[in-house]
């Protein structure tokens, strides 16, 4: 298993080895990109001129793909052949297809290269024999997230390759502000690039530029939220609440995801979970957050706490007396609080 970043290196390198499978997961959507991108730079450099890319889900023909690979290409001697594998559930038949697909005696460099790619993976999934597989022959590359003092040097490093230099303090601030996204953070620094050029960047600059940047906050508080990491979000929560953002919008926002839990938990009563996502057209990067947060609540649950979400609504109207704007964050708090939980 080789880190994201240590990978992109590598990729970069004349020592390259070119393996038959290449598997990328994590829960770091932003190295997950720069790693595919970083293969398949270096496979086109080395002649796979054709691409073919294929969602798998529940209803996936494996055998389909057996027979595209069979057939061969008509454009290309080399080509590389992408899987989307969002919730990295293979199935016994996409379980066998992998290890079939390495036991093969493949070419040195191998005629096709095939790339899955993942979200998180659990612990358990890494014991399944199709990783083993992919460990023992292949290319595994972990897409780990970058937080705290970590995120607030991957700032400074991403500044000086922008040719900024960003000071400790403006790191710091830069980290808090984005909350942990990184790709939030790589849009600010490409921002601070263009407007402070080869500058140093000191905290007023990132104060004046990433100013009140509430909806990546509010990003924030929603991905915690849903992953279950309740004292994160209910530091978000209260950040909000410093930052003097309005509570109906919080409220919006919670009101949103408890609907779309609940839609989606009333539809993979008839279908797999991964056939609900593709129909709703939900952005992978949501997917996994979802997924954590049904583990989590049935769908008595959750209605009882859109319940609880429309008698908040109804107090921050004012139709209960005596009810203040600090009991509001009161109940905002426990509604985030029992959505993490």
């Amino acid at each position: 298993m080789i880190a994201a970043p240590a990978f992109i290196r590598q990729c970069q390198s004349n020592q390259f080895e070119i393996k038959p499978i290449t598997l990328i997961y994590g829960e770091e959507p932003l190295y997950i990109r720069r790693a595919l991108d970083g293969l398949r730079d270096k496979l086109k450099s080395q002649d796979y001129l054709q691409r073919d890319r294929f969602d798998v889900d529940a209803s996936f023909k494996w055998d389909e793909l057996r027979m595209e690979i069979s057939a061969g290409s008509l454009f290309a001697d080399r080509r590389i052949i992408e899987l989307e594998v969002p919730s990295a559930k293979f199935g016994r038949d996409g379980g066998a297809f992998i290890q079939e697909w390495l036991k093969l005696v493949h070419d040195v460099p191998p005629e096709i290269c095939l790339v899955i790619l993942c979200e998180k993976i659990e612990y358990k999934q890494k014991s399944a024999k199709w990783f083993k597989a992919i460990e023992a022959s292949g290319w595994v590359v972990e897409s780990k997230p970058i937080l705290g003092q970590n995120l607030t040097a991957w700032c400074q490093n991403k500044a000086s390759e922008l040719g900024l230099s960003l000071e400790l303090e403006a790191a710091n601030l830069l980290a808090e502000r984005v909350e942990g996204n990184l790709l939030a953070a790589d849009q600010e620094l490409e921002k601070l690039a263009l407007l402070f050029p080869k500058q140093a960047i000191n905290v007023g600059q990132i104060q004046y530029s990433v100013a009140d940047q509430a909806h990546y906050q509010l990003f924030a508080l929603s991905s915690a939220m849903l992953n279950g990491r309740t004292q994160l979000a209910l530091q978000i929560l209260h950040r909000l609440a410093q930052t003097g953002l309005e509570q109906p919008v919080i409220l919006w926002l919670l009101s949103k995801e408890l609907r779309e839990l609940i839609n989606l938990s009333q539809l993979q009563q008839t279908q797999s979970l991964d056939a609900v996502f593709k129909r709703l057209r939900i952005w992978q990067s949501k997917q996994a957050e979802y997924r954590s947060a049904l583990q989590r609540h049935n769908l008595s649950e959750l209605q009882s706490l859109l319940s609880i979400a429309l008698a908040v609504d109804l107090n921050m109207k004012g139709l209960r007396a005596g009810y203040s704007k600090q009991n509001a964050w009161v109940s905002l708090s426990e509604l985030v609080f029992k959505i993490a939980s």
